[in-house]
């Protein structure tokens, strides 16, 4: 695998979206996305997809929550992205196993083919990821469904090289509170982004600043807009910066860009910035890269 050590960009544009998909509405009686919800998903997708399209600076990656993408849509969703020409990293409806009656949750990302050449792509690659473990709502639902299914975790922990826009750990919403999980992207990364379904918007911001600290780098949640409670928290030393972006509110379909500090992060990363732009490093703190 080649590593990148050329310089990195100073910021870095992503595209956070919000779609308003109702859980219970949508896995109802199977773990496959019901068919009025699969339409209201990707009518919202492409709303935002457009209008992330037309803003003036546009996004080099952009995100959907936990569960947001239709399996029905993958081939559709590509398209989209491989015309706009921007990386994405989503979350994807159930991926069911029915030899063996399991469910996996899974995260997606897309990189077009000609993306590092800037321009429009007709075909790409796919990174699957997993979540590793189920929410309590998630682990009780699977066997009550006719038939029963059970949850298949995927323990690995993703570390993406995304070249002058740093390196990226992934996550899906209830992974985001192992603290083992925390600890090996510690001095790994620049950006951790959290793909999440998630009710207690409050607990996940608390956990977002936290980790900001002490792994040391940008913590981007991508939240349902059933729930809201989208946010970026980066380790900045005036307080007033840190929140970069944050969206509340339940029902709140949203397509914002957010921008990511890249190179002056990295500088404080390796102990090598001379402005006193963000915190000091945690105790223990050392750059694995």
């Amino acid at each position: 695998m080649t590593i990148y050590t050329g310089p990195l960009v100073d910021t870095l544009s992503i595209g956070v979206i919000q779609t308003t998909l109702d859980y219970k509405a949508a896995w109802s009686s199977a773990p496959t996305i019901s068919v009025s919800e699969d339409n209201h998903a990707w009518h919202e997708i492409r709303r935002a997809v457009r209008a992330l399209s037309n803003h003036d600076e546009q996004p080099k990656i952009i995100l959907l929550p936990e569960l947001a993408l239709p399996r029905t849509r993958l081939a559709d969703f590509e398209r989209m992205i491989f015309s706009l020409n921007a990386i994405a990293i989503v979350g994807v409806d159930y991926r069911l196993d029915h030899a063996q009656h399991v469910v996996k949750n899974e995260g997606l990302i897309v990189v077009p083919r000609n993306f590092w050449k800037s321009r429009p792509s007709r075909y790409g690659s796919r990174v699957w990821f997993g979540k590793n473990v189920p929410a309590p709502a998630e682990e009780i639902s699977f066997p009550k469904y006719s038939p029963a299914w059970a949850f298949n975790g995927d323990p690995n922990v993703y570390v993406f090289d995304a070249g002058p826009f740093g390196r990226i750990g992934v996550s899906i919403c209830y992974d985001f509170m192992d603290i083992e999980r925390a600890l090996l992207y510690r001095g790994r990364i620049h950006h951790l982004i959290v793909l999440a379904y998630n009710k207690d918007i409050k607990m996940f911001e608390s956990l977002a600043v936290s980790l900001s600290r002490t792994i040391f780098c940008n913590v981007i949640v991508c939240n349902t807009g059933y729930y809201g409670g989208s946010l970026l928290v980066s380790p900045f030393h005036d307080a007033h910066k840190r929140i970069g972006y944050a969206i509340e509110g339940g029902g709140m379909f949203s397509a914002q860009c957010v921008q990511l500090c890249v190179s002056a992060l990295d500088e404080a990363i390796h102990a090598r910035g001379k402005d006193r732009i963000y915190k000091h490093l945690p105790p223990g703190y050392y750059a694995d890269f």
